[in-house]
């Protein structure tokens, strides 16, 4: 006759030590469901966006295994920051989190991102233009909202699967909603539709976690105004306070208004009266993890610019790099040479002028990458007294 399976409460009453207690739970509930306090991680591996002061802080990027929401009105840049994070995730490898041509842990790992596209928007040629290629990413587009969601949550199971964009919530339509009559009314359906979606993927998460599978959640919101507000914040997100306490980083973001007649006329195409860029800016709302700064900008370019040497769809952000990592030390000058030196993983290399940094990162991304990874680590073990 087979054992009957003894249950936990059972084991708990024969051991007493939660020494002896550990590997039981584990066998039963799965690996690392318990362990001890001294392997906690003190801040997870993190996935950059490129966009460098993004990035800085954020004290890194996307936390692995945590999710991350970018809302805001419309036009304020939270797609554009979804795609520089899906360039990113098909350049580096997913152990040490370098660029694979400097990878530093010899696997080389790879992954897939996926997106979906809620609002049905999507552009290709505009993803090619920020530098994603093809073949690094799926696109899901479903019926409906419960089925954005279980796809969802099916596709960080897959091995292979890195980064997934969720873009946006605000557009998750409930199935029983869409079939409705028009005239009839619903009270926090679809609130309650993306408080279970982003509950539901942030636990995939948990489980990926404990199976050592490097993956993590981007999602974008969009923003509403609370009806006769007169005192407080009156922006709110879609899905009601539950999206106040379910993200380990929540970036506020907004587009601003170009100087055309200062720092932002280099931007402006003269002959047609226009603008070639837009500027964004971003607030942290939220942190779970170390961060490194509460606030920044970035500019995106929509048209080439020749003559600065930029691309349609790059993000203009050197100057920021290069001031920083010239505080932080990772960018020296040498007095005696008269020339500029970058030192990056052990790597060096030196330019007559800032300019011609600037331009040689303009040209080699991966690099432009690995540096402000740099200048990220040396910020943190500043922060940190040197750990």
């Amino acid at each position: 006759m087979a054992k009957k399976k003894r249950t936990t409460s059972q084991i708990h009453e024969e051991w007493t030590a939660l020494e002896q207690l550990l590997p039981t739970i584990n066998d039963q509930y799965g690996a690392q469901t318990m362990i001890p306090a001294s392997q906690i991680r003190y801040d997870p591996p993190r996935l950059p966006t490129g966009i460098f002061a993004l990035d800085f802080a954020s004290g890194g990027g996307l936390p692995l295994h945590g999710s991350t929401c970018a809302w805001g009105p419309d036009q304020s840049g939270k797609s554009r920051i979804t795609i520089a994070a899906m360039r990113v995730a098909s350049m580096v490898c997913w152990s040490c989190f370098h660029t694979l041509e400097n990878c530093i842990c010899g696997k080389e790992k790879q992954m897939k991102s996926v997106l979906v596209d809620i609002e049905g928007t999507t552009d290709a040629v505009w993803l090619e233009a920020c530098g994603v290629p093809k073949d690094s990413y799926y696109y899901i587009l479903c019926d409906s909202g419960e089925q954005y969601v279980n796809v969802s949550e099916s596709v960080l199971r897959a091995d292979d699967c890195g980064l997934l964009v969720v873009d946006s919530l605000a557009a998750l339509v409930p199935e029983s909603e869409f079939d409705a009559p028009m005239e009839q009314e619903f009270m926090a359906l679809q609130a309650r539709l993306i408080g279970r979606a982003v509950k539901r993927i942030k636990q995939r998460l948990i489980r990926e976690r404990k199976k050592d599978h490097p993956c993590t959640a981007l999602f974008t919101n969009q923003m509403r105004m609370k009806v006769g507000a007169v005192f407080g914040d009156p922006e709110i997100m879609p899905g009601g306070f539950t999206m106040k306490h379910e993200f380990s980083l929540l970036w506020r973001v907004m587009k601003k208004s170009m100087d055309k007649n200062g720092t932002d006329a280099k931007y402006v195409d003269d002959q047609h009266g226009r603008s070639l860029a837009t500027r964004h800016s971003f607030a942290l709302r939220k942190e779970k993890v170390s961060t490194l700064a509460g606030s920044g900008e970035f500019v995106v370019v929509k048209a080439p610019i020749p003559e600065l040497g930029l691309e349609k769809g790059m993000i203009d952000d050197f100057s920021t790099t290069l001031k920083i990592g010239k505080e932080l030390g990772v960018i020296t000058k040498d007095e005696k040479e008269k020339v500029w030196r970058l030192k990056v993983d052990g790597k060096s290399m030196k330019v007559q002028k800032q300019d011609d940094l600037k331009l040689f990162w303009k040209k080699n991304f991966g690099m432009y990458l690995d540096t402000q990874q740099e200048i990220i680590r040396v910020a943190k073990s500043s922060k940190n007294g040197g750990m």
